[in-house]
């Protein structure tokens, strides 16, 4: 009878390394792969466009998150006499700067400065164009609002 115990030892580590990527690919494809990896949770856009229609159709009170990946939603389009309430849900301190970082100078009703974590700002726009801001302290999280 032969004694399949007695392997040498590169063997078992051919077999545990095996083992290892099997199960390495087996988490990797179940919790990493689902339609490729995002930090954003896929339903925010979701979310926040019932909302946007509603207070499109009333001329009232649209949100706009900054969350620690940026602005959500990064483009809005609003009706004059919209209020748009940026809420910080970032964790730190954020702000709301018109473009171009750092002069802020294209549209300076929009320089609404910082706001801390879990607080809001707001600002009505009431003259139809397209409004470009950013986070002066992040500069790379960035919007638009645009004003029909």
């Amino acid at each position: 009878m032969a004694d399949y115990s007695k392997r040498p030892i590169w063997q078992w580590i051919a077999i545990y390394a095996v083992v290892g990527v099997v199960i390495y690919g087996a988490v990797y494809l179940f919790f990493f792969n689902k339609s490729g990896y995002n930090t954003a949770p896929a339903t925010s856009t979701t979310e926040v466009n019932p909302t946007l229609i509603e207070a499109q159709k009333r001329g009232e009170q649209v949100s706009v998150f900054l969350t620690p990946s940026g602005f959500v939603p990064v483009a809005l389009t609003v009706k004059a006499g919209t209020t748009v309430s940026w809420l910080n849900q970032s964790g730190v301190t954020g702000n709301v700067s018109s473009a171009p970082h750092p002069t802020h100078t294209a549209y300076p009703p929009l320089n609404l400065g910082n706001f801390e974590a879990g607080k809001s700002i707001s600002l009505t726009f009431n003259t139809p164009g397209t409004y470009k801001y950013h986070n002066h302290l992040t500069p790379s999280q960035s919007g638009s609002i645009t004003v029909k």
